[in-house]
């Protein structure tokens, strides 16, 4: 399959489905010899009131029911686009090293791969988008989670995006011939428990945002991270929200969400505006009608968002919603 992408204004169109090619001209996607000097970065600061902070009116404020999803503890979402109409999950602490592949237009478990040479210390947000092989989607696991801030390191999972066989259509298939890149990391201040993670699809440097500071910090590992050896994120900035448990990138690079548990805050990339500076800025909330524990969330090609919770109860299965993109012009 082959994918293309026309890229309009910065804006990447998908047209069909798998490679992209990002026009360098766009104006937003910076060239490499312009790479971010992260060791002399200030870390920013916000001060913005989230309680007062309109609704953009940019997706319709109502989602759709999608259907229930058989998963007890999702914690994150990430849309295939090896494998078209469907999205990726996983559980979180207490679970094995699975990811599950979602009809997104049911909700239904498709099939379920095992992820050999992994481990599920506490998953907490996935994210595809590209990495070393030019072109290539890759799958961003974040083992990150921390609820008593104590671990003295953290990994990102990344590997090239598994492709659906009818034959895998229920079953639960055991990837152990994936080519993994562990991303192994601490933090330059002490341990954190961090549950958003999004990946900026030009720079391909990894952005992650804590949950249980009294407000979100943000932090990154520059591209190229170093893998299977330890190394200390930067400090990128502080938000003026709590408490983030997903967060996502679009795969133009054009559109970013950071949800906590009661909203979800939408920011939009301008031209030449790198991705830190973007979220310096003071962001609009997007429609979120509130989910029983929402830690999941994800774009599709189309710029519609979804999100998913972890189950009330054991006879309540969570509900996949889709947010409908109704662009302004």
């Amino acid at each position: 399959m082959q994918v293309k992408l026309n890229c309009l204004l910065g804006i990447c169109i998908l047209t069909s489905l798998f490679a992209c090619s990002i026009d360098d001209d766009s104006g937003i996607n910076p060239s490499p010899e312009d790479a971010y000097q992260w060791d002399l970065h200030e870390p920013f600061e916000t001060d913005y009131n989230t309680f007062t902070m309109p609704v953009t009116d940019q997706f319709k404020p109502i989602p759709d029911e999608m259907g229930p999803v058989k998963i007890s503890e999702a914690s994150g979402l990430a849309w295939s686009y090896r494998n078209p109409g469907m999205i990726w999950t996983h559980n979180d602490s207490g679970n094995t090293n699975m990811l599950f592949l979602l009809n997104a237009e049911t909700g239904e478990i498709v099939t379920t791969y095992r992820i050999g040479g992994t481990v599920n210390i506490d998953w907490e947000d996935i994210e595809v988008s590209y990495g070393p092989m030019e072109g290539e989607t890759y799958i961003y696991l974040a083992d990150t989670g921390d609820n008593n801030k104590r671990r003295p390191e953290y990994t990102i999972y990344r590997f090239p995006e598994p492709v659906f066989d009818t034959a895998h259509e229920g079953e639960i298939v055991t990837l152990n011939e994936l080519e993994i890149d562990r991303i192994i990391f601490r933090f330059p201040d002490g341990s954190h428990d961090t549950e958003g993670m999004l990946v900026d699809p030009f720079t391909k440097d990894i952005f992650l945002a804590t949950k249980r500071d009294v407000v979100s910090m943000l932090y990154v590992a520059p591209y190229p991270q170093t893998v299977e050896e330890r190394f200390t994120l930067y400090k990128a900035g502080e938000f003026s929200f709590r408490e983030t448990s997903a967060a996502t990138c679009s795969l133009s690079g054009e559109k970013v969400l950071i949800k906590n548990r009661q909203e979800i805050f939408y920011w939009e990339r301008n031209d030449g505006e790198s991705m830190v500076e973007m979220l310096a800025r003071t962001p609009i909330r997007a429609p979120y009608i509130g989910e029983p524990q929402g830690e999941a969330i994800c774009f599709d090609p189309d710029y519609n968002y979804f999100t998913l919770s972890e189950a009330l109860n054991s006879s309540n299965d969570p509900i996949l919603y889709k947010y409908y993109y109704q662009p302004l012009n």
